[in-house]
Formats: structure tokens, C-alpha cells, sequence
């Protein structure tokens, strides 16, 4: 044994025994960022296969087995060069070896003297993954007309479709069924998930992405924290050979259809068929610049690659709906608006050694959206521009769940090839997202003031009132952090056995929640000097010496917040064996254990789920044994966590108090001066920025969100230019997460157990629908929680139930050097009583605790067709490279309509203290209004009224890269070339809250798909 390879071995026995010792602690990043190639070689003695990345020179030297076999795991993505080595001689190579992030490569080599011809390559098909994994190349994305954002490429992947507009749409798009929140995106290696609300995720330039991995189900044990899909991105990175490019791109209004008006519906209101939404008149001009540089700043040995994008987008557009027949006039009702998105990436790679690889990647996204309000007249459509206020918003929006959320990343990521079959792979990271919402004029330091007439001195004038903002606002230096890391060992123990060991930890913290705008209200007051104005408050004049005090006036500070630091810990460990039973045969049997552990504003467990267990078994069969025929299947369980906003809205603290003063003046802000309290700071709720006990904002013992998944398929290469296959899915939800606020089952509880709970009050309590919960509850207000034990019978919830089912099928055509395609069909069923995470009916982003299960009314006729439901998709995308200057690209999209439902108010409208019984009246205890499968007293299930119209959508673009100027590229993208835009989502809710006359916007249309526009690009590549 050499003296390396004797320090490699001991290190590695080194490393399997710190594994092993800390496979109980956890650590969280997924770093399935690379890919993997094995092969045969003919066995010779002193054989070597060597793998050359042709991009930086990196090297992996690899003996292969008695039987001439090898295999090479964890390698960057990107292209490289097979050389069998015989005795120190290359005698064969594959100068065409591409690693694609996720998948295996699968490659022969002899050792007869020559270089191997790659003309069948196509014909392969890749064995070593079991899921639904689709990756799209750079290449892939400059030459498919899609928008320059990972939205847009997550929608060419079957099983996928565009969330609710009122998410975010496309970049909150739905899986496999599933609600927008159950998905996992990476970067690098690294998660990159909207943190507060886990809908949407950071960006980074997009001509930074090398490779886009969409798994749209059955991944294996390293991936978790997802019951939707997985968006798996790998980086560019700098090469041997300097390269640089700029580009600039335009969307001008004046090339952009006009936006489709929005009309009331015919309910029988003064306001049928007249407008809502005058959208004729929106304007929106879009401009992208951005540039790179890559290359070595040691050859072979140390690269960078930096990337940077700035975005720029005008918006101008009708902001506040006409609410009256003859026309509205207010002085917001229309918005000028500018986005501005600055995004860069630096990355770092260091091959230490050919062993021994170390790499940084820097993220900054960024979203700053500023906005100001001017009047619009629906009478004469015409603009007013009498200035009414505005607003600046960083990384949030009027709807944060459906804005723009970027975040500060840094990756660090090790790689080491400790032997032929040990390697070690290591993460740490870390983002930072802050958000900030600032109305224009805004002056944090100056408090609001009410100052109704007769309410101050009149020697003291008019009360100045500077402070324009009311009501509440995001509190300040809001944000979120996660900081995590990582370490796989992947070992391969036998021929047959590649075994796969890792341990993940995440520590997301938030700063969220709304306080009072400028820190506090000054609320000026008169009462009988005499008598005390509330039972905490003395009278006012029991301040002697002050006159003001003696006639009665005083003023409230009232402070009010619901800030809240929520943190959750996420862990898991994961073991994985893919054994190759035979040549032809590749198992998979995996477990992965999940531990999530959400904790409220003081650090204290609400939700803690240590042990969740969740099997996954794959095979592959290379039915032919010649890589033309896969048939594949996967059978697994996945869990999603819960988001920090849970605390916030659920566990956080709230504030909600005020103290009294007598004064002696006010100075110019209208702040009062010479202060003497009157009372204590002092809640009529007991709201004083304390947070709700753990123990009663959740049901104890509770089962996490998880999902089983079953799927099996094939894929075949008929010939060199055409692969086809078919994948069956079935997706079932077992359990679920959500909120709870039907007091009537505690009620029956205290009488049954004779306690007195006639001053309690429920505040809702997250629990597991349908089944068996105990909750800890005060109910007396002794200041001890009972334990109550409530049935499902008790409860009246029917068992959670989301079902999904898809058949898809493809048809591809390899690039041959002249054109690209892929056609996909889907025909899937996505049925039950529950959404998921979110509640799309309403267009409710409150992730688990939405109002599907506050109520069991609620689910009556609530089972049927699901909102994220598409019965039927086509796909179809690709490009033809008609000559070495022109080319030519195609993206086609027919998808049925999203289910339409009716939501209205009980049939009996006097609600019933008596808990609900399943099959009993259905009344409205609620009081919520429209939130019942019932409309006009009749039951309405869901799903019933059809569907919305189908989603037809043609992009086509053309490219030329004129011979006489190297490196220019020319581009226009036309996207919706038909100008189809068609309804995204309705308003389902027929009563306004309270009332039993159908209201004005019931049916009214909330968005359509975007109009015609045509994107210009020029862009220029120079290699040094």
C-alpha cells in the first residue's frame, strides 16, 4: 500500500466513524446538485479508467472491478472526456460524456486502440434514476421561448400547473396536485424556499442557471420537507477559457396586447355588466440588462464565474375596482408602479486536488417595488392625477404570499474523493431575506394623532396632524434567516451495494408580525374630571396643579402589534442502498426520518415532530440490457413542514394596549407634552405582547402533513430520434396540518365533565382534521389546562382526503444537430376535501390555518374535483436549428379549466350550539357568510358547476446569429402569439358576510393570462 493511499484510507475510516457518530444530530441542505457516469472497461490488467472534466481539467482516476465495472458518483454537472488507461497508455476514448445534475451516465469503454464513436448515444436511456425527473440545459432555455425566470421553466414539466393568481401564479405553481406551499427548490445544493410562508423562492440571474432539475415526484431519500415537487438548480461556473457576455432585452408596451376589462357578472345587482377593472388602459414596459465573466484565475486549479441581471419594469395601471353603477371617482384608484430587481452570482471553484474539491457560491436577489397612487374617474375613464399617496415595498407586496421575496444566499460546499468507492460531500449556507413596507411620506418617528372636535383645549389651537399613515404596518426590520448544512457519505460497500448515508439541519427564524405605524397612537380625549373613565384609569383631576386635567382632558398612548420571532428547527438523517440485484435490476430501499420543530416568539415548542418516518423504494429494469428499454417504479411517503408565518398567525404574541396622561401641551407634531400618567399600560384582552401558551395553541401528540406516492412507467429509445414513454401516479394525503375554531365540542366536553368554562373564549388551535385530538385548554380560567380528549365523532370532521391520479405520456426527439422536441399529455384526476396548505376557493394564503376545517359545516359537499386540478394537458416545446445563423422555437400549452364551484351561506341561518353531527342541519354558527357548499339553500358540491375555460397558449421565437460579427446573437420572443387570455380564477363566494342577497361580485373574474407581448434581445459572448 503506498503512502497515499494509506493517509486516503485512514481518512476515510476517519469520516465513516464521525458519520456514525453523528448521524443523531441532524444537519439541512440537499446536495443532489451533481451527477454520476458508470461503465464497463474490458477487464485488463492495469486497467484504469480516467474522467476529465473537458471544462476546468479536473480528474477522477477510477479502477474498475474484476468484472471491468466503475463508477463515478458526486461529479459536477457538465462535459467530460472517458479515457481507459492501460499500463499508463489511454488506448480508448469518449470524448462525449454529458453529467446531467441527478441522473447517471452510463458509458463503455474498451481497450483496443481507438476513440469511440458516439453515433447510438442517443438511443440510450438513463437507467440510474427512479422518479419523474425532467432537466433542462442552458442550451434547453436560450433556445425555448419561456420567460427568463424559474417560474416559466417549472411549467414545461408535466404534472405541473400555474398556481392561484393570488399566489403568485406561475412562480407559485402547483405539483402533482398539490397546494403551491409542499414544494422544495435548491440551489446549488442549498434551500432557497420563501421561508416565512415556504410559497415561491429566490431567484438568481437566469443566464446564471447551467442546469434545471423539476422532479415532479418519487425522489429519493436524500430529498425531503416536500409533498408537491422539487426545483433542483445547478450554476454556472468558470472553465479554463475566459468567457464574457452582455446582453439587453425589451418588452415595450407598444409591442404588448391590450389587457382584457373586467366585468360584474349578472346577479341581479345595479351593477351587472357594468366595469370593474378598466384594463384597456394598463401599460407595462419591461427592460432586462445583464453581463458575465467567467474563467481561471489558476489554470486548471481555482475559477470564477460572476453573473449579474438588473431588471426594470413600469407598470402603470388601474389599481382600486369601480364599486358603483354610475362610476367611481377617488383620488387611488389608479397606480404607477416601478419594480426594480437587481440580482448577481459569484462562483468560486477550487480543485484542491484532483481528490479534493471546494466551492463558494453568492446569491443577491432583491425585489424593490415602489408605487404611487392617483385618481381615476370610472365615469369618464379618464385620469385625474390628484396625487394620492404611495407606497415602497422591499421583498413584500399588498399580498406577501404572492410577492416577489428575494434573499442574500451564501453556499459553501465541500466535495472529497476520499477512495475509488468513498465520497464525502459537505454543505453549509446561509440567506438572509429583509422585508420593508414604507407609505410614501412616512415618517417612523412621528406618531399618529386622532384629535376628534372639542376633544383639546381650545387655548392650546388646532391639533397638528402630520403622520398621514394609519393602521398598522410590517414591523420594522422584518426578516428571515435560515442557516444550514449538510454532510452525505455515499459508499459504495460491494459490486452490488452503493449505500448512501446523511444527516441535514435547518434553523429558520423570523422577525414578523405588524405594529402600530409610527410606534404609537395619540388619541385626545374629554371626560367628567370627577369620575374615572374606565376601572383602570383614575379621574382626571387627581393631577393637582394641572388645570387641564381640572376640565377633564387626557390622552390614550394605544400601542398595538402582533411582532413575532418565531424559529423552526428542521432535521432529518436518511439512509439509502441501491443495490444491482442483477445486471439488468437496480433496487432502491431507502428511509429517510424528518423532525420538525416549530417554535413560537419565545422559544417555547407549539409543534414538535421529532420522528417521522418515511420509506422509499425504487427499481429500475433495463428490460433489454442494452439502455433502450426502462421500465422503472418508486414507492415512498414525504412529508412538508410548516412555515414560520404559522406562529405569526397562530402562536406569535400579540400587543394590544394602551396607557392614559393628563398633559399640558402639545408640541408641533401633535404629540402631547408634560406627561402625567393616570393609569398603568393596561389591555382590556390581556394582549400585552405576551405569547400565546404553547400548549393551547395546539392539539398535544399530533401527526405531521404527509403524503404516499406510487408510480411506475417506461421509457424507450425506438430509434436514434425517438424516445417515448408512459408514468402512472397515484398521490394520497394521509394526514394534514390545520387550524380549529369550533368551540362547541369544548363546551359539550365541560358539561359533560360538569366543569364551568361559561368566561371562555376559543382563540382556534391548530389539530389533525379528522381524526382523534386532545387539546390543553383553560377552561374555567383557573389557570390549569384541562386535558380534553375529543373524538372524530366529537370534532364532526370527515377524514382529510386529497387524492391524485395521472396518466403521462411523451414523445422526444433528441437534438440530432438540426432540431429538438418533446410532446407530453397528462390526464390526471386531483379529487377530496382538502386543498392542502392553502385554500385556492378564496384565494386564502394563510399556510394551515385557512378556514377549510375552522368549522365542520364547512365540509359538508366539500368533496370533489380539487382547484388545482387540470384534467387534461398537452405540452409541447422544442427548436430547430434551421442554419448556423437562424433558429427557430416553439412552446405550446392546451390545459382544460380549473373546477368551478359555488360557495355560499348555510341553509339554516340561526346557528346551533350544539356540536355539528355528521348528516345533522347544517347551520351558521360560523357567521362567517359564503364559506358552505351551499348556495341559495341548496347543496352545491364541489366541482359541480363545471369548469372555467381552457388555457390555450402558443410562444414561438426566432434567433440569428449573423456570421459577420461573432458571438451576436438577435432574438424576439412572441409569447401568447393568439393573445388568448383566459379566466385563472373567479370569485366562488356568492353572499358578502352577513347578508343573504347575492352579491355584486359573485362569478366576477380575478384574473386572466397574460396578453400577447414580444420580447427583443440582443446579446453579445466573446471568448478571450
Amino acid at each position: 500500500m503506498g503512502r497515499k493511499t494509506f493517509k486516503r484510507t485512514v481518512f476515510a475510516h476517519a469520516v465513516l466513524l464521525a458519520i456514525a457518530a453523528t448521524v443523531s444530530t441532524g444537519a439541512m441542505a440537499q446536495s443532489n446538485a451533481t451527477g454520476s457516469v458508470s461503465g464497463t472497461v474490458d477487464a485488463a490488467p492495469g486497467t484504469t479508467v480516467v474522467l476529465i472534466n473537458k471544462d476546468t481539467g479536473s480528474r477522477r482516476v477510477l479502477t474498475p472491478d474484476a468484472n471491468g465495472r466503475f463508477s463515478a458518483t458526486s461529479l459536477a454537472t457538465g462535459n467530460y472526456r472517458a479515457e481507459a488507461v492501460v499500463n499508463g497508455k489511454v488506448v480508448n476514448t469518449n470524448d462525449s460524456v454529458e453529467v446531467r445534475v441527478g441522473q447517471g451516465t452510463d458509458i463503455s469503454l474498451g481497450t483496443a486502440l481507438k476513440t469511440v464513436t458516439v453515433v447510438g448515444s442517443a438511443k440510450k436511456i438513463e437507467m440510474a434514476s427512479m422518479g419523474s425527473t425532467t432537466v433542462f440545459t442552458a442550451n434547453d432555455l436560450a433556445k425555448v421561448p419561456v420567460a427568463s425566470n424559474v417560474g416559466a421553466v417549472i411549467q414545461l414539466a408535466p404534472s405541473t400547473t400555474r398556481g392561484d393568481s393570488r399566489f403568485g401564479g406561475g412562480n407559485a405553481p402547483s405539483f402533482g396536485g398539490s397546494s403551491s406551499s409542499e414544494n422544495a427548490y435548491y440551489i446549488n445544493g442549498f434551500p432557497v424556499t420563501t421561508l416565512l410562508t415556504q410559497v415561491g423562492f429566490s431567484q438568481l440571474p437566469f443566464n446564471s442557471i447551467g442546469q434545471a432539475q423539476v422532479l415532479t415526484g418519487g425522489y429519493g431519500a436524500e430529498f425531503g420537507r416536500s409533498t408537491g415537487g422539487v426545483v433542483n438548480i445547478v450554476t454556472k461556473s468558470g472553465t479554463n477559457e475566459w468567457l464574457a457576455g452582455a446582453s439587453y432585452s425589451i418588452t415595450p408596451n407598444n409591442l404588448r396586447a391590450s389587457q382584457r376589462n373586467i366585468y360584474y357578472e349578472n346577479n341581479g345587482t345595479p351593477l351587472d355588466g357594468k366595469l370593474r377593472f378598466y384594463n384597456e388602459a394598463n401599460t407595462q414596459t419591461d427592460q432586462t440588462i445583464s453581463g458575465y465573466i467567467g474563467g481561471p484565475l489558476v489554470q486548471d486549479k481555482l475559477f470564477m464565474y460572476f453573473a449579474g441581471e438588473y431588471a426594470h419594469s413600469e407598470y402603470s395601471n388601474n389599481r382600486v375596482a369601480n364599486t358603483s353603477a354610475a362610476g367611481t371617482l377617488t383620488t387611488s384608484n389608479w397606480q404607477d408602479r416601478t419594480v426594480q430587481t437587481p440580482r448577481y452570482l459569484l462562483k468560486l471553484d477550487w480543485n484542491v486536488t484532483d481528490e479534493h474539491h471546494l466551492e463558494y457560491t453568492r446569491i443577491s436577489d432583491k425585489v424593490q417595488d415602489n408605487r404611487t397612487y392617483t385618481g381615476f374617474n370610472f365615469a369618464t375613464l379618464q385620469r385625474t392625477n390628484t396625487y394620492g399617496g404611495g407606497i415602497d415595498y422591499l421583498n413584500w407586496g399588498p399580498t406577501p404570499v404572492a410577492s416577489q421575496q428575494g434573499a442574500e444566499v451564501d453556499i459553501l460546499k465541500y466535495t472529497g474523493y476520499l477512495t475509488d468507492d468513498l465520497t464525502l460531500t459537505a454543505v453549509l449556507g446561509r440567506t438572509r431575506t429583509p422585508h420593508e413596507q414604507t407609505p410614501a411620506g412616512y415618517n417612523p418617528a412621528l406618531a399618529q394623532v386622532s384629535a376628534p372636535t372639542g376633544t383639546t383645549p381650545p387655548s392650546l389651537g388646532v391639533v397638528p396632524i402630520l403622520q398621514g399613515t394609519t393602521g398598522n404596518l410590517l414591523v420594522p426590520g422584518a426578516f428571515d434567516t435560515n442557516k444550514g448544512g449538510r454532510l452525505d457519505v455515499e459508499w459504495k460497500a460491494t459490486p452490488k451495494h452503493t449505500v448512501r448515508v446523511g444527516v441535514e439541519k435547518n434553523t429558520i427564524d423570523s422577525l414578523a408580525g405588524a405594529s402600530t405605524a409610527g410606534g404609537n397612537q395619540w388619541i385626545y380625549l374629554k371626560t367628567d374630571p370627577l369620575t374615572k373613565p374606565n376601572q383602570q384609569t383614575n379621574p382626571t383631576s387627581s393631577v393637582a396643579g394641572n388645570p387641564l386635567a381640572q376640565q377633564g382632558y387626557y390622552v390614550q398612548r394605544v400601542v398595538s402589534a402582533t411582532k413575532s420571532t418565531p424559529t423552526v428547527d428542521q432535521s432529518a438523517q436518511y439512509i439509502e442502498d441501491r443495490w444491482q440485484i442483477t445486471p439488468t435490476v437496480l433496487l432502491s430501499l431507502g428511509l429517510r426520518n424528518e423532525g420538525f420543530d416549530n417554535k413560537n416568539g419565545d422559544g417555547k415548542s407549539y409543534i414538535s415532530l421529532p420522528t417521522q418516518l418515511a420509506p422509499r423504494f425504487g427499481a429500475t429494469w433495463d428490460a433489454k440490457g442494452d439502455q433502450s428499454l426502462k421500465i422503472f417504479g418508486n414507492l415512498g411517503r414525504y412529508h412538508v413542514p410548516l412555515p414560520t408565518n404559522v406562529a405569526v398567525r397562530g402562536a406569535g404574541s400579540s400587543l394590544n394596549a394602551q396607557q392614559d396622561f393628563v398633559y399640558t401641551g402639545i408640541d408641533a407634531n401633535g404629540a402631547p407634552t408634560g406627561l402625567t400618567p393616570i393609569s398603568a399600560f393596561y389591555s382590556n384582552n390581556n394582549e400585552l405582547g405576551q405569547a400565546k401558551n404553547p400548549l393551547e395553541v395546539a392539539a398535544q401528540d399530533m401527526k405531521g402533513n404527509f403524503q404516499d406516492e406510487l408510480a411506475f412507467g417506461f421509457e424507450q429509445a425506438v430509434s436514434k430520434g425517438l424516445n417515448i414513454g408512459a408514468k402512472f401516479t397515484y398521490r394520497t394525503l394521509r394526514t394534514a396540518i390545520d387550524d380549529h375554531c369550533d368551540d362547541r365540542p369544548f363546551y359539550a366536553w365541560a358539561a359533560r365533565n360538569n366543569i364551568d368554562a361559561s368566561h371562555w373564549g376559543y382563540n382556534c388551535a391548530l389539530f389533525n382534521p379528522g381524526e382523534a385530538n386532545t387539546f390543553n385548554i383553560d377552561l374555567n380560567g383557573d389557570g390549569k389546562l384541562e386535558n380534553i380528549a375529543l373524538t372524530a365523532a366529537d370534532l364532526g370532521f370527515p377524514a382529510v382526503d386529497r387524492k391524485y391520479y395521472a396518466l403521462d405520456l411523451f414523445a422526444e426527439h433528441p437534438f440530432d444537430g438540426k432540431w429538438y422536441g418533446k410532446a407530453t399529455y397528462t390526464y390526471a384526476r386531483n379529487e377530496g376535501n382538502f386543498e392542502g396548505q392553502l385554500l385556492s376557493d378564496i384565494g386564502q394564503a394563510d399556510v394551515s390555518t385557512s378556514q377549510a376545517f375552522d368549522f365542520p359545516e364547512f365540509n359538508v359537499n366539500a368533496q370533489g374535483p380539487l382547484p388545482n386540478q387540470r384534467k387534461h394537458q398537452v405540452k409541447l416545446f422544442g427548436y430547430y436549428q434551421a442554419s448556423p445563423e437562424w433558429g427557430v422555437g416553439g412552446n405550446f400549452l392546451w390545459a382544460s379549466g380549473r373546477p368551478r364551484n359555488c360557495i355560499g351561506n348555510a341553509p339554516d341561518p340561526t346557528g346551533s350550539d350544539a356540536p355539528y353531527v355528521p348528516g345533522g342541519p347544517v347551520t351558521n354558527y360560523s357567521g362567517y357568510g359564503s364559506a358552505y357548499f351551499f348556495c341559495k339553500g341548496v347543496a352545491s358540491p364541489r366541482g359541480s358547476l363545471g369548469e372555467l375555460e381552457e388555457d390555450i397558449k402558443l410562444d414561438l421565437n426566432v434567433t440569428y446569429k449573423p456570421a459577420s460579427v461573432k458571438g451576436l446573437s438577435l432574438k424576439m420572443d412572441i409569447f401568447n402569439v393568439f393573445n388568448r387570455q383566459s379566466v385563472e380564477a373567479i370569485e366562488e363566494r356568492m353572499y358578502a358576510r352577513g347578508s343573504s342577497t347575492v352579491q355584486s361580485t359573485y362569478g366576477l373574474v380575478q384574473s386572466y393570462t397574460a396578453p400577447r407581448s414580444v420580447k427583443l434581445t440582443a446579446s453579445y459572448d466573446y471568448k478571450f
